[in-house]
């Protein structure tokens, strides 16, 4: 039988058809569109107030605290009705951004405004992720999930591709400052948008009163379930290897500043950026037409080549051919991401998937502050391009780590995988 593509017109536009996933992938892609210019403002804003490598080697770990203490929102979520999460979180982000233009008009901006403010809009905005994901199983059905992930991810990635290299071009135009005015608009379009989002509150408290429910015992009860819901199980598995790949993504992201200074400026940083975006635009794309293979083919397959493209990344001079590899190197990682997301997805307890989702997020993120500050200290040693190599070397060990693993190897596609397949 010929082989038939998963994407067609009527299956995208059947889940468009769903107004209340149709808002939540509109303001999901402004939020992250903001989250682009800001990320770019903000670690060229501490570059140029620094000139170090440092300063954003301790930037983009600061930045990734919020993602390490990320489980703790999980049971909030599997309890608290998603609309006012959604809300509170943009609205919030909004005035939040806005503290920088304020002080530069005032002439009291410094650095450390930028280093405190950072990790603190990041931290309010961490609700978002998980609460998405949580919800995503209770909007469209289990067969859409694969479908509608790709969805989420393929227009987040664009809008962020475009984001990106908008974001240098601003920045040369008009200065960093300028994104996070610009930014806060932003925010308050995604909060408008998520009004009209709500979803069925699925845990087995539900009956219990508010008050009951939000008990420090209930709360850590929730909190050690999760946790013991995951532990020894496939995922743990995986994340363990995601930890790694995390850890030298955060090193590429404080050495890229600098790289790019070396080669041509600003709007250099925000094309590779941008090519880099790009790359996990066609992850995504792709990552339904590849879910007929398992999981544990994906994993390495999807590290192995990206070791490669990485390493001849920095072997390969010329700002033209390195927005090109970097783009081979990002987009089978961006595929793995979502056949990832939704295979936990289809197989998790949907009573389960905020803490979950949210645990995911911790752990995969837990190394990612050491990396910021490994990062900027070993590029001032060995040079960003170093850095490079050494995260196009880890991507193939992850792939070797993966092959050798014995759960991993056994792991089935996503359509058939379930609590058991994955030992939860």
């Amino acid at each position: 039988m010929p082989f038939q593509l998963p994407l067609t017109k009527t299956r995208f536009s059947d889940l468009l058809a769903n107004t209340t996933f149709a808002r939540l992938l509109a303001g999901r892609i402004i939020t992250d569109a903001g989250d682009s210019l800001y990320y770019i403002g903000s670690m060229w804003l501490v570059y140029d107030l620094t000139g170090s490598t440092f300063y954003t080697g301790l930037a983009a770990a600061l930045l990734q605290v919020p993602n390490v203490l990320s489980f703790l929102v999980g049971p909030l979520i599997d309890r608290w009705d998603l609309r006012p999460i959604l809300l509170g979180t943009q609205l919030t982000n909004a005035l939040g951004v806005l503290i920088v233009p304020l002080v530069a008009t005032l002439g009291h901006l410094t650095v450390w405004w930028v280093l405190i403010l950072m990790p603190i809009l990041d931290l309010i905005n961490g609700f978002v992720y998980p609460a998405q994901n949580a919800a995503l199983p209770k909007i469209v059905g289990s067969e859409q999930l694969t479908r509608a992930n790709s969805m989420f991810t393929t227009s987040i990635r664009t809008v962020g591709m475009i984001a990106n290299a908008v974001a240098g071009v601003l920045i040369s135009a008009l200065g960093a400052i300028a994104l996070f005015a610009i930014d806060a608009t932003t925010f308050v379009l995604a909060g408008v948008l998520f009004l009209g989002v709500t979803t069925t509150n699925t845990t087995d408290d539900q009956s219990n009163t508010s008050d009951d429910a939000t008990t420090d015992d209930s709360y850590l009860t929730d909190l050690r379930g999760g946790i013991a819901y995951v532990r020894g199980s496939a995922l743990s598995v995986i994340l363990l290897g995601m930890m790694l790949g995390n850890f030298v993504s955060v090193a590429v992201n404080v050495v890229l500043p600098a790289f790019a200074n070396s080669i041509g400026g600003p709007s250099v940083y925000g094309f590779l950026m941008a090519a880099m975006g790009a790359g996990n635009l066609a992850g995504a794309a792709v990552a339904s037409y590849i879910e007929r293979y398992t999981v544990g083919q994906i994993a390495v397959g999807s590290n192995l080549t990206a070791g490669v493209f990485w390493i001849a990344a920095v072997m390969i001079p010329g700002s033209i051919p390195t927005m090109a590899l970097l783009f081979g190197a990002v987009l089978p990682v961006g595929a793995f991401n979502v056949i990832y997301g939704s295979m936990y997805q289809s197989a998790v307890d949907d009573s389960l998937l905020g803490r979950v989702s949210s645990l995911t997020r911790t752990l995969s993120s837990v190394m990612m502050p050491l990396g910021g500050l490994v990062g900027g200290a070993a590029a001032n040693v060995i040079s960003s391009q170093g850095v490079l190599y050494i995260v196009g070397g880890t991507h193939i060990v992850l792939a070797v780590f993966y092959l050798s693993h014995p759960r991993i190897r056994s792991l089935p596609t996503v359509v058939d995988a379930d609590e058991a397949a994955l030992a939860l």
